[in-house]
């Protein structure tokens, strides 16, 4: 033994034979995953989403099946980042999942999405603003209401009702509803 291997020793708790297969095997390693693939957590990480957020968005088929390492890890393609990147905006301007989904299969196939888009935005339009009447609908019978409670005196009374009758009076309900619809 030289002075070399001797000082390896000392140094390491490996022997050469052992450092060399470890090497190999990073070697190994490092060819083993394809060029421009990222790991779930990267992907996750980019797009700020949770690592549970993209197997969803995979079961639902909103992200294709990934290839997988030896080791078994999801490898996604840089294009998934943008891919979910879409899927954050889209659900930003109120398209559900499977909304999101069929705009997504559109493309996939080839045909354009662009008609269908604009027809779901006119759809989220319409809700919206059938939901803003609604929300104002509310805002003036809470008003009304809460004007109400001021005026009475409210540390000396007794709750009423089952729950609480200020909020058990108040007309929100299927006749507010009916108003608003």
């Amino acid at each position: 033994m030289d002075d070399l291997d001797l000082e390896d020793r000392w140094h390491s708790p490996y022997s050469s034979a052992d450092r060399s297969h470890r090497e190999t095997a990073q070697k190994v390693t490092l060819h083993a995953r394809p060029v421009n693939t990222l790991k779930v957590g990267q992907v996750a990480a980019e797009v700020g989403v949770s690592v549970q957020t993209l197997h969803y968005y995979e079961r639902l088929e909103l992200l294709p099946k990934p290839k997988r390492s030896a080791a078994n890890y999801r490898l996604y393609s840089p294009e998934a980042i943008r891919r979910v990147q879409f899927i954050k905006k889209a659900q930003a301007i109120g398209m559900t999942l499977e909304e999101t989904k069929q705009i997504l299969d559109l493309k996939d196939h080839g045909r354009e999405p662009c008609r269908q888009v604009a027809e779901l935005g006119e759809k989220h339009l319409r809700e919206i603003n059938a939901r803003l009447a609604q929300l104002r609908a509310y805002r003036r019978a809470l008003a009304k209401s809460v004007s109400v409670w001021r005026k009475e005196n409210l540390s000396e009374r007794h709750c009423a009702g089952e729950f609480c009758d200020l909020i058990e009076r108040l007309p929100i309900g299927r006749k507010l509803s009916k108003k608003i619809v």
